[in-house]
């Protein structure tokens, strides 16, 4: 391979093929000098527009990537693209090259293929090499997506589910994502992240009023994932001393530098988690599959309901299930009268190994049953279409799907994709 620079790279591919052998071994190549993978359509574009890479390879459906192409090609003249296909019938070929592809490679591919068709397209396309780097970490991506993880009950999960999340969301969408530890008293997102500082949540609220990039970069700590984190304050004491508009001022200043921004909150209906459900666009409220976590959840609807709390889509996360003795899922809809969105299956060993390592399962474990059902969920905020998938495993070549996962995410052991 022949070129004279490193070049830029962004990886479109779907929510389950982020970790494909050929992906993670080109972007350990040391002719790529920057790769971001991306696996929301929504937000993909906006990533490569504002990142302008040298070279764009699109690994999605032939419809998905002849649009995806057009766009680029009509809106960044200085971006290659190269597509991925299954399809070798001529008139898909056809209609990606004049969509703007500069190169169509089969599936199956090695990642030699990929670097390969990146020195021929780009010797006969150095010309359209961007000489203008934009950094990400610079531009403003607008309005965000404001998240809240919330279980009326102690002990649901909701800083497991909101950490991998955020990390899960960084890792297929590519956009810049903020977690906020708003359960004041006593939050565990650093811990979990293994992330300790003396700035915290606590020190941007007394600047509320001011808040501004260097004030961000002086509080907010950087995990290695690429996920900004404001932790908890050190001190219980400060909760009862934030008010609405403190929080409203710091959301507002997180909201138009992030593409996501997650609030991991406690099971306390105070002022501060009102204001936070207010904003919500997604309300994941957490529950477990016990009697007494359920019962929770359903007052906690109907009180989010009776009072209006929220204009955000409120969504069920199903924590622990399935797991043993635990109660049906058709037991549990039925009780909450609300659809179940998702589901994490029970895996305590894994997520208690990951939690004393301070590494998410999601990057411990990455392809565990519960790490893709994480990332699932991850994609589901994004606003990715994700096909339910059977609780029951695969028996020969039938597709035995459960009747009682309609309207769920929900993943099988047996579906996961090996690189």
């Amino acid at each position: 391979m022949t070129i004279d620079e490193t070049l830029r790279v962004a990886v479109v591919t779907m929510p389950d093929q982020i970790d494909q052998e050929w992906i993670a071994r080109l972007g350990q190549d040391p002719r790529i000098g920057w790769m971001e993978r991306v696996a929301i359509l929504s937000t993909g574009l906006e990533m490569v527009k504002q990142s302008r890479p040298d070279v764009v390879i699109i690994d999605r459906p032939a419809v998905e990537a002849e649009e995806f192409i057009r766009q680029i090609f009509t809106s960044l003249p200085t971006t290659t693209c190269i597509a991925l296909t299954s399809l070798t019938d001529i008139n898909v070929v056809r209609r990606l090259m004049m969509a703007g592809a500069r190169d169509v490679l089969v599936r199956p591919v090695h990642y030699t293929d990929v670097l390969q068709s990146m020195s021929d397209v780009m010797k006969i396309e150095q010309d359209r090499r961007s000489r203008h780097m934009v950094s990400n970490d610079h531009q403003s991506y607008g309005r965000g997506k404001f998240v809240v993880v919330i279980s009326p009950k102690g002990g649901a999960g909701t800083t497991v589910v909101s950490t991998n999340m955020a990390v899960a969301l960084r890792q297929i969408s590519a956009g810049r994502v903020a977690l906020a530890d708003f359960a004041l008293q006593f939050g565990h997102v650093g811990t979990i992240l293994n992330l300790f500082s003396r700035h915290t949540l606590q020190n941007l609220l007394a600047r509320s009023n001011e808040i501004d990039d260097t004030i961000l970069a002086s509080v907010i700590q950087q995990h290695g994932s690429g996920v900004h984190v404001l932790l908890a304050p050190s001190s219980p004491e400060v909760a009862g001393e934030i008010t609405r508009e403190q929080i409203r001022a710091v959301l507002d200043g997180l909201l138009l530098r992030y593409s996501y921004v997650i609030a991991d909150t406690w099971c306390v209906l105070d002022e501060v988690t009102m204001a936070l459900l207010e904003r919500a666009d997604d309300v994941l409220v957490v529950t477990t599959p016990e009697i007494p976590a359920l019962k929770s959840v359903k007052f906690f609807l109907e009180y989010m309901a009776q009072h209006q709390l929220t204009c955000g889509r409120v969504s069920i996360v199903l924590n622990r299930f399935p797991s043993v003795d635990s109660i049906s899922l058709e037991d549990v809809q039925q009780h909450l009268r609300h659809p179940i969105s998702a589901n994490i299956p029970s895996a305590g060993q894994l997520v208690t190994y990951s939690i004393n390592r301070g590494v998410p399962v999601v990057l411990s474990h990455p392809q565990s049953w519960v790490s893709q059902s994480l990332r699932t969920l991850a994609a589901y905020v994004a606003g990715e279409q994700v096909t339910p998938i059977s609780l029951e495993p695969e028996k020969g070549s039938t597709k035995n799907k459960s009747k009682s996962n309609a309207g769920g995410l929900f993943w099988s052991p047996r579906r996961q994709t090996s690189p």
